[in-house]
């Protein structure tokens, strides 16, 4: 693949596993933790949608950043914040400082996870941008699955409080590994850039349609998937609704993960092969399904299948989505179109907590949940009718690719 991205591939892809596996713990904990402080659901949710509006806020200025100053700065200084933020959660004496070190935290997280978009869309072409996005896919899931089992065993060993620790831990890690083993990967376009500065003023990249269905897309994504109602409400809803353990919620999460991260690699080479929106349309309608059937649970085994359907749409859509937007973004802007996509990411994460807790501690969350089905599906209806194809082979070829950096 390109030379395994320069060479740059192994380590790129291990810093994102070990982000990931603190990442994965925070599923479990951040919930749980913030109902511990015996405040309502709407609260609890709160937490998810503070961090997620850090993100939103960050974004866009982090894409103008690395655009202006490299990649490597950014992401160095997004994973040492993220760092910190959940080291001073280990010691948070109320609720009211576990959001605030949260919303902290979720600046550190937009901050790393635009310049990690970026690097890989600098270092990836069209002909194999699908396989790219599915192999750091894989490894943030990898360390997803994994992080529910050490944050259960932690709590099981010490207390919830402790897996913030364990975070902070596996963000130092993946800080070391950035400043060894990861260089800058900027293009030269986006250095010339700098000096036209009148250029980044240019809306024109997001007026058009196939940049509404990729970011109403974008935000489906995150306000169903792990990002958002999932993230945010599914422990309470399996506790309330099945009776559930933390354990079995921590089986759960773990499950979604696994099934995202076996489909996530053959995802990206149907992404490379067949094209972006013949592989997003399915994945967009499981997630639905997989929302539709998380409302209805009130059993264990209604509880797994409606979780591996879910876990099913959301590997499938998510990557998809990732290389969706960046074959769209010119080289000279990547950062600037990324952080705007990125920003709705955050939005997605931000509107789905709040209306899923807002809406659960009113109306029930089978009510709620369904809500977000109805977004979902009126994402994959704006794909259909709006969204471009923009790596299907024609001839037996990719449209041309951007040359990557070296």
């Amino acid at each position: 693949m390109r030379n395994w991205f320069a060479g740059r591939g192994p380590s790129l892809f291990a810093t994102f596993f070990i982000w990931s596996v603190g990442t994965g713990s925070m599923a479990l904990a951040r919930p749980l933790f913030a109902a511990s402080f015996g405040v309502s659901v709407f609260f609890v949710t709160l937490v998810t949608a503070s961090n997620a509006l850090a993100r939103l806020i960050t974004a866009p200025i982090t894409g103008y950043l690395v655009d202006r100053f490299g990649r490597r700065p950014l992401v160095v200084a997004g994973t040492l914040l993220r760092a910190l933020s959940a080291l001073a959660i280990y010691f948070a004496p109320s609720y009211e400082a576990f959001l605030l070190f949260e919303f902290i935290g979720g600046i550190g997280i937009s901050i790393f996870n635009t310049g990690s978009s970026v690097i890989i869309a600098d270092l990836s072409g069209n002909e194999n941008r699908g396989r790219a996005v599915a192999m750091r896919t894989t490894s943030l899931r990898l360390g997803t699955v994994s992080g529910p089992f050490f944050g259960t065993i932690i709590a099981a060993l010490f207390d919830l409080r402790a897996i913030f620790l364990f975070n902070a831990v596996t963000k130092l890690i993946a800080l070391a590994m950035v400043l060894v083993f990861i260089g800058e990967t900027r293009p030269e376009t986006a250095k010339a850039g700098r000096a036209r500065p009148a250029e980044r003023l240019d809306l024109s990249l997001f007026a058009s349609k196939a940049f509404v269905a990729v970011m109403v897309s974008t935000l489906a994504i995150n306000m169903a998937g792990s990002g958002g109602a999932f993230q945010a409400v599914f422990p309470l809803h399996a506790q309330s609704a099945a009776g559930f353990s933390v354990t079995d919620i921590g089986n759960m999460i773990t499950l979604s993960g696994v099934i995202g991260f076996l489909i996530a690699y053959p995802n990206g080479m149907l992404v490379d092969r067949i094209g972006r929106k013949a592989t997003l349309i399915p994945g967009l309608l499981l997630l639905a399904v997989g929302v539709i059937l998380l409302a209805g649970v009130s059993n264990y085994g209604q509880v797994v299948l409606a979780v591996a359907v879910l876990g099913l749409g959301d590997g499938a859509s998510s990557g998809t989505n990732q290389v969706f937007a960046m074959d769209m973004a010119p080289d000279d802007r990547r950062g600037a179109f990324l952080g705007v996509w990125t920003l709705f990411q955050g939005l997605g994460g931000l509107i789905a907590p709040l209306a899923v807790g807002l809406v659960a501690d009113h109306l029930g969350y089978q009510f709620s949940f369904n809500v977000v089905a109805v977004w979902v599906l009126l994402a994959t209806a704006l794909m259909v009718v709006w969204g471009p194809e923009t790596g299907k082979r024609r001839g037996g070829r990719t449209p041309a690719a951007s040359t990557p950096a070296a």
